[in-house]
C-alpha cells in the first residue's frame, strides 16, 4: 500500500499561493517539475520513493493548483520559491531531484541556497543557456505546439519530442492518457511563456562548480529536446558529479522505465 499523500498550500514571501504534496516518511526529497508541468508529472515514481522518503512534490507558479501571477518569473525567484516551499514543511535541509527545466531551477538552488541540500539529482537538463547544447528547431517547434488548434493537439505535437520512438510506438495508450490529461488540464499561456522565458534565459554554468553536495546527472540516450551532450557537461562542470544514462530512453525516462528510475535514485540517495 503506498503511504498516504497530504495535500497543502504555501504561501511564498511575495503572497503566492503553490499547491504541495507530501507523501511518505524519512529524509526530505524534493521534486521539481519541468516546463509546463504539475506535480501529477512525477506519479510514475513518487509512490515508490516515498517508501524510502519523505516526498514533497509542488505545482510550480503559474499551473496546477498554484496561483498565475503575470510574469516574469525569475529562475532566482523560482529557485526561492523551492526554498519556501521545503521550509514551510519543515525540511530545513533535503535532497532535491529536478527534471528539465525543473533541473535548472534545482541548478540555480544548489548554488544560490547551498546550505540547504544534501544531495542533487539533475534529469533530462543541461547547464544554461551559454554552455547547452540546443535541440533542433523542430524539436522545440514540436514542444510548443506550434500550429496546434487545441490543448490535445498541442500536447500530442510535445509527446513526440518527450518520449523515445519507441515508447511512443509501444505504448500509445500511454500516450493517450497523457493527451487526455493535458486537454482536460490546459497550462494558462501566459505561465507557460513565463516559465519558457525562464528557461531560455537560464546561465547558471559558470558557478556550476561552487556545488560541493554529491550530485547525480541523469539523462536518456534518446532525449532529442535536451541532447546527451548536455549532460555530459553537467558532468564535467559539477565537481565529482556522478551520472547515468538511461539506454534508449527519452526526455521523460521516469516515464518510460520508472522501476530502474526509482532504483537509480534509491541508491544514490541512500550514499550508494
Amino acid at each position: 500500500m503506498a503511504p498516504p499523500t497530504f495535500d497543502r498550500h504555501v504561501v511564498t514571501s511575495d503572497g503566492v499561493r503553490l499547491a504541495v504534496s507530501v507523501q511518505g516518511d524519512g529524509e526530505p526529497l524534493l521534486m521539481i517539475p519541468g516546463l509546463g508541468a504539475t506535480r501529477r508529472v512525477y506519479a510514475p515514481v513518487v509512490p515508490a520513493l516515498a517508501r524510502h522518503h519523505r516526498v514533497i512534490v509542488y505545482d510550480p507558479r503559474g499551473v496546477g493548483g498554484s496561483d498565475v501571477p503575470p510574469g516574469p518569473y525569475p529562475m532566482t525567484r523560482l529557485a526561492l520559491d523551492c526554498v519556501e516551499v521545503a521550509s514551510a514543511c519543515g525540511a530545513e535541509t533535503f535532497q532535491l531531484f529536478g527534471a528539465s527545466m525543473g533541473g535548472l531551477t534545482a541548478q540555480h538552488v544548489a548554488v544560490l541556497h547551498p546550505d540547504r541540500l544534501t544531495r542533487l539529482i539533475l534529469a533530462a537538463t543541461g547547464p544554461g543557456r551559454h554552455t547547452a547544447v540546443p535541440a533542433q528547431p523542430e524539436a522545440i517547434a514540436a514542444l510548443l505546439g506550434r500550429g496546434a488548434r487545441t490543448p490535445a493537439d498541442a500536447y500530442r505535437m510535445a509527446c513526440t519530442v518527450l518520449y523515445a520512438q519507441r515508447f511512443q510506438h509501444d505504448h500509445p495508450e500511454f500516450i493517450d492518457g497523457e493527451v487526455a490529461y493535458r486537454a482536460a488540464h490546459p497550462i494558462p499561456g501566459r505561465a507557460f511563456t513565463a516559465q519558457f522565458r525562464a528557461s531560455r534565459d537560464a546561465d547558471i554554468g559558470e558557478r556550476l562548480g561552487e556545488i560541493a553536495v554529491p550530485a547525480l546527472v541523469l539523462h536518456g540516450t534518446e532525449d532529442v529536446l535536451v541532447p546527451l551532450a548536455n549532460a555530459e557537461a553537467l558532468t564535467k562542470l559539477i565537481p565529482g558529479a556522478r551520472r547515468y544514462w538511461f539506454d534508449g530512453r527519452g526526455h521523460l525516462f521516469f516515464h518510460e522505465d520508472p522501476d530502474l528510475t526509482v532504483e537509480v535514485m534509491v541508491s544514490f540517495l541512500r550514499g550508494g
